[in-house]
C-alpha cells in the first residue's frame, strides 16, 4: 500500500497513529537506502554521509522520493549531493574512503548554476557510478535549492527529513518556472533542457496567475 502513496499521503497516514508513523518512517528509510545501495556498499552509508557532512540530496532523486514508488514510471539517473562550503573536504575524504575519485571540477557558469549560491560542482566516480557534489557558497546548504529553474525540483532529502517546497503543485505533477535563472543566466539552453527533462517525466508547466485564478496572489509579479 505504501508504495502507491506520495509524500502527502504518507504524511497524512503517519499522523493517524504512532504505529503508522513508524511504518511510514521505516518505508521512507527503505527507499533512501535503496538509492544509497546503488552507489555504496549498503544504503546506510549514504544516510551516514548526509548526516555527518550536513548534506542533502536534491534534484530528480529527491523528487522521485516524493512521488509514489509504484506509479512513477521514470527513474532518477544521477545523484546530486549538496554540501556547505565548510564540509567540502569532509565529504571528499568520506567518498574517497568509499572508493570514489574526483574526475572533474565543473565551472559553475558551464552547468547552469552561475545565477545561484553554488560555489563549485565536483564530479566523483567509482566504476560506472557517478555523483555530483554541489557546493554551496554559504554555510546554508539549502541556499541553491530555492534558485532552481523549476518549482518541481525545489525539494531536498536529508538524513532525517524529506521536504517539498510546493507540495500542492509537485504532488499533482505540476510545476512553475522560476523566472530569475531564465532571465539572468547566460546559459538559457541548459535551463530549457532541464525544463524539458521534467516535461518528459510527466510534469506540466503552468502559469502562476492561471493556477491561482486571480492576480497578485504570488509574491513574484510576472
Amino acid at each position: 500500500m505504501l508504495a502507491h502513496c506520495d509524500a502527502g499521503d504518507l504524511q497524512q497516514l503517519g499522523a493517524t497513529s504512532r504505529r503508522q508513523a513508524e511504518l511510514v518512517c521505516t518505508y521512507l528509510k527503505y527507499r533512501l537506502c535503496f538509492i544509497g545501495a546503488r552507489y555504496f556498499r549498503n544504503g546506510n552509508v549514504l544516510i551516514e554521509i548526509l548526516r555527518t557532512c550536513e548534506a542533502v540530496i536534491s534534484g530528480s532523486t529527491a523528487l522521485h522520493l516524493l512521488l509514489p514508488e509504484c506509479r512513477t514510471p521514470w527513474k532518477p539517473t544521477d545523484l546530486d549531493i549538496y554540501v556547505p562550503q565548510h564540509n567540502l573536504t569532509l565529504i571528499q575524504n568520506r567518498l574517497k574512503v568509499e572508493g570514489y575519485t574526483t574526475i572533474d571540477k565543473l565551472a559553475v557558469n558551464k552547468v547552469g548554476y552561475h545565477y545561484s549560491h553554488v560555489s563549485r560542482v565536483l564530479v566523483v566516480s567509482k566504476d560506472q557510478r557517478k555523483i555530483d557534489i554541489v557546493v554551496s557558497r554559504t554555510a546554508m546548504v539549502l541556499s541553491p535549492i530555492f534558485q532552481f529553474h523549476s518549482t518541481a525540483i525545489m525539494n531536498f532529502v536529508s538524513a532525517d527529513t524529506i521536504f517539498c517546497s510546493y507540495p500542492t503543485l509537485t504532488l499533482r505533477s505540476l510545476s512553475m518556472v522560476n523566472a530569475g535563472p531564465l532571465y539572468y543566466s547566460r546559459d538559457k539552453h541548459g535551463i530549457i533542457e532541464g525544463i524539458r527533462k521534467y516535461i518528459t517525466c510527466g510534469f506540466r508547466y503552468i502559469c502562476c496567475k492561471d493556477y491561482h485564478g486571480m492576480k497578485n496572489i504570488c509574491k513574484v509579479s510576472t
